[in-house]
C-alpha cells in the first residue's frame, strides 16, 4: 500500500474549503420567508402572533416630526390558560422591499395583562422611518428553553401612525 503524498492532502483540503465558501447558509429567516409559518406548535400549544406597527407624528417641541418605526408583537397560546413560561422571543425582523430591520426585543410584558394569562407582549422601538402605510413583513424569533428556537411570521402588515 502506497503512503497519501502531501500534494494530494493538500489538494483534497483545498477542494473541501472552496466548497464550503460556496455552501449557502442552510437557512435565513429573511431569504426563506416562505419556509415560515404562520402559527406554531411546542409541546402541544399553538401559538400565534399579532402585530402593531406605527410611528408616532405627534408634535413634540424641538423634534422633528415622525417617529422610528416602532412595534408591538403579542403572542398568543391558543387553549391554554397561561403562556408557557419555557416560551419567549428575542429578535424581531421587519421586511420592506429589500429593506430588512432586525433588532432585539427592548420589552417583554409577561403576561400581557390580567384578562389575557395566555398572551405576552413583545415591544421594539427605533425602526426606520418608513413610510406610513406601507406594507411589511415581520419575522419573530421564538426562543423554546432547553429547544432552540423556531420562527413564525406575519405577512402584508401595514405601518399605521398617530397624528
Amino acid at each position: 500500500m502506497r503512503p497519501v503524498s502531501n500534494i494530494f492532502l493538500f489538494c483534497l483540503l483545498a477542494s473541501c474549503l472552496l466548497l464550503l465558501s460556496e455552501c449557502h447558509n442552510p437557512f435565513s429567516p429573511v431569504e426563506d420567508l416562505d419556509r415560515i409559518p404562520e402559527t406554531i406548535t411546542v409541546n402541544g400549544v399553538s401559538i400565534s402572533m399579532e402585530t402593531f406597527l406605527w410611528r408616532d407624528f405627534m408634535p413634540t417641541i424641538g423634534a422633528p416630526p415622525g417617529s422610528h418605526l416602532r412595534a408591538v408583537i403579542t403572542l398568543t397560546a391558543e387553549g391554554t390558560a397561561s403562556f408557557p413560561d419555557y416560551v419567549g422571543a428575542d429578535r424581531l425582523y421587519v421586511i420592506y422591499g429589500e429593506e430588512v430591520w432586525e433588532t432585539a426585543f427592548a420589552e417583554e410584558i409577561r403576561p400581557r395583562d390580567n384578562a389575557h394569562l395566555n398572551q405576552i407582549q413583545l415591544v421594539a422601538r427605533g425602526g426606520p422611518k418608513w413610510p406610513v402605510e406601507s406594507l411589511v413583513h415581520l419575522i419573530v424569533r421564538i426562543t423554546i428553553k432547553g429547544q432552540g428556537y423556531r420562527f413564525i411570521k406575519a405577512l402584508n402588515q401595514i405601518i399605521g401612525a398617530t397624528y
